[in-house]
């Protein structure tokens, strides 16, 4: 379950309940906050809503979320405790990312790179625009100098992704689904309207296929199949086949 620390720091009216600060220095909030206002995707629509996706897919995010919460809240405290301890606050990092029918939500994730990576992304536009091209044409860099130490670690277990289980807790995500885009990642429209059709989720097609090796164009495709056949059947079977990445440590 990994996706790359998003270059837009959101900015919007927040609802503190356990204050972090941005990783350019602004104050947010976790675990919730409400993100600026900007251009949406239309809402899909061809995509028919199931009995499953319509009646117990939401229960089922909020029962078994919960259990999950619960049981890795010490492992979650750990990784906190490290993180402050190896490089400071803050400990979290919230990125706007597109959600269901195009909204604009914080996706939380352990903080895995310098205070300051957003402010060094913009500088690279100046001294070194190879590096802010790659960034903005790939989504991410193979080998990004402002990733911590530890950010390293939690990248390639992809333990970074944990505070997302908030975001299903909250209702912005899902267990399983497409992973969420940033809001400067350019999607085709016929398939973000498909990918845009459903909740975002910690596992799905991108994460059980191994994210290395796709174009941005193979793993919009790849995404974009998930929405038809959104069904029980095929969540539980995304669970499953998520322990083999993990295992594999094929997090980036």
């Amino acid at each position: 379950m990994a996706a790359g620390q998003a270059s837009d720091v959101p900015q919007g009216t927040v609802t503190p309940i356990a204050s972090t600060h941005a990783a350019d220095g602004k104050v947010v909030a976790f675990p919730h906050a409400a993100p600026a206002a900007g251009p949406t995707a239309p809402p899909c629509a061809q995509h028919t809503r199931g009995f499953y996706e319509r009646r117990f897919k939401r229960p089922a995010d909020l029962v078994l979320g919960t259990l999950l919460f619960a049981v890795l809240m010490p492992l979650i405290a750990a990784i906190s405790f490290i993180i402050v301890a190896t490089s400071g606050q803050p400990i979290f990092y919230g990125s706007e990312r597109i959600g269901k029918d195009g909204r604009r939500f914080f996706m939380w994730k352990f903080r895995t790179m310098v205070a300051d990576a957003d402010a060094q992304y913009e500088r690279w536009k100046e001294t070194h625009p190879h590096l802010a091209i790659a960034l903005s044409t790939e989504w991410k860099l193979e080998k990004d100098p402002r990733v911590t130490a530890i950010g390293r670690i939690l990248r390639k277990t992809s333990l970074d992704e944990l505070p997302q289980f908030w975001n299903v807790l909250c209702g912005e995500m899902s267990i399983v689904g497409p992973r969420p885009y940033l809001p400067r990642e350019t999607l085709d429209p016929e398939l973000a309207e498909r990918i845009h059709a459903v909740k975002p989720g910690l596992t799905g097609p991108f994460q059980i296929r191994g994210r290395k090796g796709l174009s941005p164009r193979e793993r919009m495709e790849l995404e974009a199949s998930y929405a038809p056949r959104v069904s029980l059947l095929h969540d539980a079977g995304y669970m499953l086949r998520t322990v083999k990445p993990l295992l594999k440590l094929d997090g980036e």
